[in-house]
Protein backbone atom coordinates (compact mmCIF):
# COMPACT_ATOMS: atom_id res chain seq x y z
CA UNK A 1 0.00 0.00 0.00
CA UNK A 2 1.22 3.65 -0.41
CA UNK A 3 -0.73 6.78 1.18
CA UNK A 4 -0.55 10.28 -0.24
CA UNK A 5 -1.52 12.78 2.39
CA UNK A 6 -3.03 16.36 1.62
CA UNK A 7 -3.86 19.11 3.39
CA UNK A 8 -6.30 20.38 0.77
CA UNK A 9 -9.62 19.33 0.50
CA UNK A 10 -10.60 16.29 -1.44
CA UNK A 11 -12.80 18.45 -4.36
CA UNK A 12 -9.38 20.43 -5.31
CA UNK A 13 -8.34 17.09 -6.49
CA UNK A 14 -11.42 15.66 -7.85
CA UNK A 15 -10.66 16.34 -11.25
CA UNK A 16 -6.96 14.77 -11.79
CA UNK A 17 -8.44 11.84 -9.37
CA UNK A 18 -11.46 11.06 -12.06
CA UNK A 19 -9.13 12.19 -14.88
CA UNK A 20 -6.42 9.62 -14.51
CA UNK A 21 -5.49 6.51 -15.33
CA UNK A 22 -4.00 4.20 -12.71
CA UNK A 23 -3.26 1.33 -14.43
CA UNK A 24 -4.62 -2.17 -13.99
CA UNK A 25 -4.88 -3.86 -10.59
CA UNK A 26 -4.83 -0.72 -8.74
CA UNK A 27 -7.30 -0.27 -5.87
CA UNK A 28 -8.01 3.19 -4.45
CA UNK A 29 -9.68 4.11 -1.08
CA UNK A 30 -10.07 7.68 0.60
CA UNK A 31 -9.09 8.30 4.09
CA UNK A 32 -9.84 11.18 6.48
CA UNK A 33 -7.55 11.95 9.21
CA UNK A 34 -7.92 15.14 11.29
CA UNK A 35 -7.05 18.10 8.58
CA UNK A 36 -6.29 15.50 5.75
CA UNK A 37 -7.31 14.02 3.07
CA UNK A 38 -5.69 10.34 2.00
CA UNK A 39 -5.59 8.37 -0.93
CA UNK A 40 -4.30 4.65 -0.25
CA UNK A 41 -3.40 2.97 -3.18
CA UNK A 42 -3.33 -1.02 -3.13
CA UNK A 43 -1.68 -2.88 -5.89
CA UNK A 44 -0.38 -6.26 -5.26
CA UNK A 45 2.85 -6.23 -7.63
CA UNK A 46 4.77 -2.65 -6.85
CA UNK A 47 6.92 -2.65 -9.80
CA UNK A 48 8.56 0.36 -12.25
CA UNK A 49 4.87 0.97 -13.82
CA UNK A 50 3.39 1.52 -10.73
CA UNK A 51 5.42 3.67 -9.12
CA UNK A 52 5.72 5.82 -12.68
CA UNK A 53 2.14 5.80 -12.99
CA UNK A 54 1.57 7.63 -9.31
CA UNK A 55 4.76 9.13 -9.71
CA UNK A 56 3.38 11.51 -12.64
CA UNK A 57 -0.02 11.53 -10.73
CA UNK A 58 2.21 13.30 -7.71
CA UNK A 59 3.79 14.98 -9.83
CA UNK A 60 0.56 16.92 -11.66
CA UNK A 61 -0.85 17.30 -8.24
CA UNK A 62 2.43 19.43 -6.69
CA UNK A 63 1.92 21.71 -9.96
CA UNK A 64 -1.88 22.16 -10.13
CA UNK A 65 -2.01 23.03 -6.72
CA UNK A 66 0.99 23.89 -4.50
CA UNK A 67 2.89 25.37 -7.55
CA UNK A 68 0.31 27.67 -8.69
CA UNK A 69 -0.83 28.38 -4.82
CA UNK A 70 2.89 29.42 -4.27
CA UNK A 71 3.22 31.57 -7.23
CA UNK A 72 0.09 33.43 -6.14
CA UNK A 73 1.06 34.15 -3.05
CA UNK A 74 5.05 34.89 -3.97
CA UNK A 75 3.08 37.52 -6.36
CA UNK A 76 0.91 39.22 -4.11
CA UNK A 77 3.15 39.71 -0.97
CA UNK A 78 6.24 40.74 -2.73
CA UNK A 79 6.06 42.05 -5.46
CA UNK A 80 4.69 45.58 -4.21
CA UNK A 81 5.20 47.89 -7.49
CA UNK A 82 2.22 46.74 -9.10
CA UNK A 83 -1.21 46.60 -8.32
CA UNK A 84 -4.11 44.33 -8.00
CA UNK A 85 -5.21 44.05 -11.08
CA UNK A 86 -1.42 43.56 -12.74
CA UNK A 87 -0.45 41.10 -10.28
CA UNK A 88 -3.68 39.21 -11.70
CA UNK A 89 -2.56 38.93 -15.15
CA UNK A 90 1.22 38.18 -14.31
CA UNK A 91 -0.73 35.35 -12.24
CA UNK A 92 -2.22 34.61 -15.08
CA UNK A 93 0.57 34.26 -17.19
CA UNK A 94 2.86 32.14 -14.80
CA UNK A 95 0.07 29.57 -15.17
CA UNK A 96 0.19 29.71 -18.75
CA UNK A 97 3.80 29.46 -18.70
CA UNK A 98 3.39 26.53 -16.42
CA UNK A 99 1.73 24.37 -19.18
CA UNK A 100 3.46 25.93 -22.34
CA UNK A 101 5.98 23.56 -24.00
CA UNK A 102 8.77 25.57 -23.39
CA UNK A 103 7.61 26.16 -19.30
CA UNK A 104 9.00 23.94 -16.74
CA UNK A 105 9.60 20.61 -18.67
CA UNK A 106 13.22 20.66 -16.49
CA UNK A 107 11.85 21.56 -13.58
CA UNK A 108 8.67 18.83 -14.37
CA UNK A 109 11.21 15.78 -14.73
CA UNK A 110 13.36 16.85 -11.51
CA UNK A 111 9.83 16.89 -9.24
CA UNK A 112 9.17 13.67 -11.15
CA UNK A 113 12.33 12.22 -10.24
CA UNK A 114 12.63 13.12 -6.85
CA UNK A 115 8.67 11.93 -6.39
CA UNK A 116 9.94 8.87 -7.69
CA UNK A 117 12.74 8.21 -5.56
CA UNK A 118 10.43 9.32 -2.46
CA UNK A 119 7.49 6.72 -2.72
CA UNK A 120 10.23 3.85 -3.99
CA UNK A 121 11.23 3.59 -0.78
CA UNK A 122 8.31 4.65 1.58
CA UNK A 123 4.74 3.87 2.11
CA UNK A 124 3.45 7.32 2.94
CA UNK A 125 3.71 10.63 1.71
CA UNK A 126 2.53 13.36 3.04
CA UNK A 127 2.62 16.16 -0.19
CA UNK A 128 2.82 19.72 1.60
CA UNK A 129 5.75 18.61 3.57
CA UNK A 130 7.32 16.72 0.74
CA UNK A 131 7.01 20.09 -0.94
CA UNK A 132 8.44 22.23 1.87
CA UNK A 133 11.32 19.84 2.78
CA UNK A 134 12.01 17.85 -0.29
CA UNK A 135 11.43 20.19 -3.13
CA UNK A 136 13.88 23.18 -2.01
CA UNK A 137 14.81 23.94 -5.97
CA UNK A 138 11.14 24.99 -6.15
CA UNK A 139 11.93 28.25 -5.13
CA UNK A 140 14.36 28.98 -7.85
CA UNK A 141 11.76 27.67 -10.48
CA UNK A 142 8.96 30.00 -9.21
CA UNK A 143 11.10 32.86 -9.11
CA UNK A 144 12.12 31.91 -12.96
CA UNK A 145 8.78 32.03 -13.81
CA UNK A 146 7.35 34.97 -12.11
CA UNK A 147 10.58 36.93 -13.96
CA UNK A 148 9.40 35.33 -17.22
CA UNK A 149 5.80 36.65 -16.49
CA UNK A 150 6.85 40.06 -15.79
CA UNK A 151 8.92 40.20 -18.81
CA UNK A 152 5.82 38.66 -21.14
CA UNK A 153 3.45 41.25 -18.82
CA UNK A 154 6.00 44.65 -19.82
CA UNK A 155 6.23 43.57 -23.04
CA UNK A 156 2.31 43.66 -23.44
CA UNK A 157 2.00 46.64 -21.15
CA UNK A 158 4.17 48.64 -23.58
CA UNK A 159 2.11 47.28 -26.35
CA UNK A 160 -1.18 48.90 -25.08
CA UNK A 161 0.27 52.03 -24.38
CA UNK A 162 1.90 51.46 -27.73
CA UNK A 163 -1.48 50.94 -29.61
CA UNK A 164 -3.22 54.00 -27.10
CA UNK A 165 -0.70 56.50 -28.39
CA UNK A 166 -1.41 56.18 -31.63
CA UNK A 167 -5.32 55.61 -31.55
CA UNK A 168 -4.82 59.01 -29.43
CA UNK A 169 -3.18 60.77 -32.74
CA UNK A 170 -5.78 59.12 -35.03
CA UNK A 171 -8.66 60.61 -33.07
CA UNK A 172 -7.22 64.13 -32.86
CA UNK A 173 -7.06 64.07 -37.22
CA UNK A 174 -9.66 65.09 -39.29
CA UNK A 175 -10.00 62.00 -42.10
CA UNK A 176 -8.36 62.56 -45.05
CA UNK A 177 -9.88 59.99 -47.48
CA UNK A 178 -12.99 57.86 -46.83
CA UNK A 179 -11.41 54.69 -47.73
CA UNK A 180 -7.90 53.09 -47.82
CA UNK A 181 -6.96 49.73 -49.63
CA UNK A 182 -3.74 48.51 -47.75
CA UNK A 183 -2.45 45.80 -50.20
CA UNK A 184 0.33 43.74 -48.53
CA UNK A 185 2.41 41.70 -50.62
CA UNK A 186 5.82 39.74 -50.18
CA UNK A 187 6.88 41.93 -47.18
CA UNK A 188 5.58 45.64 -49.57
CA UNK A 189 2.96 47.76 -48.42
CA UNK A 190 0.99 49.82 -51.10
CA UNK A 191 -1.98 51.65 -50.45
CA UNK A 192 -4.58 52.88 -52.57
CA UNK A 193 -7.65 54.93 -52.47
CA UNK A 194 -11.43 53.94 -53.27
CA UNK A 195 -10.62 55.50 -57.11
CA UNK A 196 -8.08 53.50 -57.82
CA UNK A 197 -5.74 55.91 -57.26
CA UNK A 198 -2.05 54.81 -55.79
CA UNK A 199 -1.72 57.17 -52.91
CA UNK A 200 2.20 58.00 -52.58
CA UNK A 201 4.17 60.79 -53.81
CA UNK A 202 4.32 63.79 -52.26
CA UNK A 203 2.00 63.37 -49.60
CA UNK A 204 4.12 59.73 -48.60
CA UNK A 205 6.93 61.60 -49.30
CA UNK A 206 6.06 64.37 -46.77
CA UNK A 207 5.45 61.58 -43.95
CA UNK A 208 8.70 60.21 -44.50
CA UNK A 209 10.54 63.50 -44.13
CA UNK A 210 8.90 64.00 -40.77
CA UNK A 211 10.31 60.75 -39.62
CA UNK A 212 13.79 60.27 -37.57
CA UNK A 213 16.17 58.87 -40.17
CA UNK A 214 17.38 56.57 -37.67
CA UNK A 215 15.70 53.19 -37.47
CA UNK A 216 13.21 53.86 -39.64
CA UNK A 217 11.51 50.97 -41.69
CA UNK A 218 8.32 49.99 -43.64
CA UNK A 219 5.92 49.24 -41.11
CA UNK A 220 6.86 52.98 -39.41
CA UNK A 221 5.89 54.43 -42.96
CA UNK A 222 2.83 52.54 -42.99
CA UNK A 223 1.57 53.10 -39.75
CA UNK A 224 2.25 56.78 -39.65
CA UNK A 225 0.70 57.31 -43.23
CA UNK A 226 -2.24 55.95 -41.82
CA UNK A 227 -2.39 57.78 -38.84
CA UNK A 228 -1.76 60.99 -41.18
CA UNK A 229 -4.49 59.87 -43.63
CA UNK A 230 -6.97 58.99 -40.79
CA UNK A 231 -9.26 57.35 -43.21
CA UNK A 232 -12.60 56.08 -42.23
CA UNK A 233 -12.42 52.76 -43.49
CA UNK A 234 -9.50 50.60 -44.40
CA UNK A 235 -9.44 47.15 -46.21
CA UNK A 236 -6.81 44.85 -45.38
CA UNK A 237 -5.87 42.83 -48.65
CA UNK A 238 -3.31 40.21 -47.23
CA UNK A 239 -3.50 36.48 -47.11
CA UNK A 240 -4.32 33.82 -44.88
CA UNK A 241 -1.13 32.88 -43.50
CA UNK A 242 -0.05 36.69 -42.91
CA UNK A 243 -3.27 38.09 -41.13
CA UNK A 244 -1.46 37.23 -38.07
CA UNK A 245 1.33 39.38 -38.65
CA UNK A 246 2.48 42.38 -36.19
CA UNK A 247 1.72 44.75 -38.45
CA UNK A 248 -1.97 43.49 -39.41
CA UNK A 249 -2.17 43.38 -35.72
CA UNK A 250 -1.35 47.19 -35.00
CA UNK A 251 -3.61 48.35 -37.81
CA UNK A 252 -6.67 46.99 -36.23
CA UNK A 253 -5.90 47.48 -32.67
CA UNK A 254 -5.64 50.88 -33.79
CA UNK A 255 -8.34 51.61 -36.05
CA UNK A 256 -10.35 48.78 -34.37
CA UNK A 257 -14.07 48.34 -36.29
CA UNK A 258 -12.90 50.57 -38.94
CA UNK A 259 -10.70 47.60 -39.94
CA UNK A 260 -11.92 44.77 -42.77
CA UNK A 261 -10.09 41.64 -44.57
CA UNK A 262 -10.81 41.60 -47.87
CA UNK A 263 -12.69 38.41 -49.11
CA UNK A 264 -11.26 38.22 -52.72
CA UNK A 265 -11.08 41.10 -55.10
CA UNK A 266 -9.20 42.14 -58.07
CA UNK A 267 -6.79 44.33 -55.84
CA UNK A 268 -5.18 41.32 -54.15
CA UNK A 269 -4.11 40.11 -58.18
CA UNK A 270 -2.37 43.09 -59.20
CA UNK A 271 -3.08 42.53 -62.67
CA UNK A 272 -6.34 44.05 -63.16
CA UNK A 273 -8.70 46.93 -62.26
CA UNK A 274 -8.81 47.47 -58.46
CA UNK A 275 -12.08 47.15 -56.71
CA UNK A 276 -14.08 49.54 -55.52
CA UNK A 277 -15.65 50.53 -52.52
CA UNK A 278 -18.14 53.73 -52.52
Amino acid sequence: MLSIGLKENKVHIEDIVNNYDFGENIEIKEEKINDRFFLKFYNEYKDENFYNNLSIFITEIIIEYYLKDMILKEVFMNYINFNREEKIEIVQLAYKNLYSEEGITKERELIFKEVYDYISVTNMMLIDGFVSFRLKSMDEMINQIIKRSIDEFSAVKEYREFINILQYFVDIQEPKIDLVNVLIENGEYKLYDKDNNKIDGDFLKDIINELSEDGINKEDILISSLITIAPKHIIIHVTEEHKNDEIVDIIQNVFMENVDFCKGCELCNITVPLNKKK
